[in-house]
């Protein structure tokens, strides 16, 4: 008898040691950590231009452009890393240059006439699936 439930109890042991060995592999993934992400942004150039540029991991993922001279937005994504770059001017409503859902290298670019010598807020995000991260808010001028 003490037979028996030292093996019930061995076995039921090593199941649990089998079934937590599997999740604790399954569950490395979804807690892997978020990848390190900066962002480089230009001094506001005299006509109220400015640039961000963005780095994951260390490497180039992207760059958001403000282009005072046309009122240009633009968002550019030159690699195949699976990131997308969403630019934004916060003018009412916001405007955005997105690549995300695109293939890369691509640029994705919005236009329009504001009135001169007006600021906004202009900033930058980064993400890849349900995964995210914005830069800081810039100032530029239309």
């Amino acid at each position: 008898m003490k037979t028996s439930i030292r093996r019930r109890a061995a076995a039921v042991l090593a199941a649990t040691i089998v079934a937590g060995g599997a999740m604790t592999a399954g569950a490395g993934p979804a807690f892997a950590a978020d990848p390190t992400v900066r962002f480089a942004a230009s001094n506001q150039q005299s006509d109220g231009s400015r640039s961000v540029v963005v780095y994951v991991d260390g490497r180039l993922a992207g760059t958001a452009y403000w282009t005072a001279n046309g009122d240009k937005l633009q968002a550019v994504d030159p690699t195949p890393d699976g990131y997308g770059i969403s630019a934004y001017l916060g003018t009412n409503p916001v405007r955005e240059a997105t690549t995300r859902g695109h293939n890369a290298p691509y640029t994705a670019t919005t236009t329009g006439d504001l009135p001169e010598g007006r600021s906004y807020t202009f900033w930058v995000c980064v993400g890849k699936g349900g995964w995210q991260r914005c830069s800081p808010i810039y100032s530029v001028k239309s």
